[in-house]
């Protein structure tokens, strides 16, 4: 059994892959990139969802399910249905039951599959709860079926190969929408936008074996990973800007979505591998990383502020001349931090009761 760690630098990432994705939700034409800050959160889960069924593998399978998925009920489902239910409450939400169910993002791709026009959808504010709640859709089925069949997979080399042929059956399923179904929002499902999910179970299988080669790639991460990394996806950012960003241009153009999940699982890796102290210094900031530890409730009240902050100013003066972004990201901050000690904290400690 590997030892299952938390590295407290990748709170800092993900507190900056939050920022990328409030950012575009301020100003899409200047910020367009911060939309892939939900990419770069999908490789993170992959990689510690799958470090933690590594680490527990040589328990009883259905005790480490059983385990697993209560845990992330308690992680998941308590501040997500709150502020769902303070949004249907307050603003109102359209087909409440796709939300609770976890299942709009699909509702998204086969509506824009049978009707490509997104004109009528695109700045409703019941509609955009849809669109940007999408990759909290994508995540809960990800820990729905990947834990399922990732326990089944034997121990080797059998499970990477399993693995990378997951990843080319996504490659492969981006290609045919592309093709086929170019202006479905295809880019919102499992099986195109779980690529970033499984590059990082696969950087996790890699970390966790003990071979030479894995163990070059370990010393090849503390050492230049996260600059080439880094280097790399910016340099995708320079190459490939959309030439009219819109809503539905996250996870596109397809031949991009590739390289950009290898950029930034070599962030994730040379990251949790780096001994660079500059890099720890500011990843481990302690407000950054706080700010990290709560970016699940900075996710999920931001999506909720835009349309309630809207419905406020059109009922209030006052609200009408502060500097709009500047209320959003401190009330975000203030909700999301309140949440954090009020509600997720205390659930969170139920967690002692469910050991692997």
């Amino acid at each position: 059994m590997q030892t299952l760690e938390h590295r407290k630098q990748l709170d800092g990432l993900r507190f900056l892959a939050f920022l990328g994705v409030f950012l575009v939700h301020t100003d899409i034409t200047l910020f367009w990139w911060g939309s892939y800050g939900v990419s770069l959160f999908f490789v993170i889960s992959g990689f510690l969802i799958t470090r933690i069924l590594i680490a527990y593998e040589d328990r009883p399978r259905w005790q480490v399910l059983r385990s697993f998925y209560a845990r992330r009920a308690l992680r998941i489902f308590p501040a997500y249905y709150l502020v769902l239910g303070v949004a249907a409450a307050t603003v109102g939400i359209a087909y409440l039951w796709a939300f609770v169910l976890y299942v709009m993002n699909w509702g998204i791709f086969f509506y824009t599959w049978v009707q490509p026009d997104l004109a009528d959808i695109a700045w409703d504010p019941v509609r955009t709860y849809g669109i940007h709640f999408w990759s909290l859709c994508v995540e809960e089925q990800f820990y729905l079926v990947f834990p399922l069949l990732f326990t089944f997979l034997r121990p080797g080399r059998a499970r990477l190969c399993w693995l990378l042929a997951m990843w080319g059956a996504s490659i492969g399923f981006r290609i045919l929408f592309a093709v086929f179904l170019p202006k479905s929002m295809y880019g919102l499902i499992p099986l195109v936008c779980g690529e970033y999910l499984v590059a990082g179970a696969v950087g996790a299988v890699v970390f966790a074996d003990t071979s030479r080669a894995a163990e070059w790639i370990r010393a090849a991460a503390r050492r230049w990973m996260f600059p080439a990394g880094l280097a790399l996806v910016v340099a995708l950012f320079a190459l490939f800007r959309p030439e009219t960003p819109s809503i539905d241009h996250v996870m596109h153009p397809p031949h991009m979505q590739t390289a950009l999940a290898l950029g930034f699982l070599a962030m994730v890796l040379g990251l949790w591998q780096t001994d660079n102290r500059w890099l720890l210094a500011f990843f481990s900031y302690a407000p950054l990383r706080f700010l990290g530890k709560i970016s699940y409730g900075l996710y999920l009240i931001h999506l909720f502020m835009w349309p309630l902050l809207d419905w406020l100013a059109a009922r209030s003066s006052f609200m009408r001349e502060l500097p709009p972004d500047a209320v959003r990201l401190g009330l975000t901050v203030l909700l999301a931090t309140a949440m954090w000690h009020l509600v997720e904290a205390p659930i969170l400690k139920l967690k002692a009761r469910l050991p692997y």
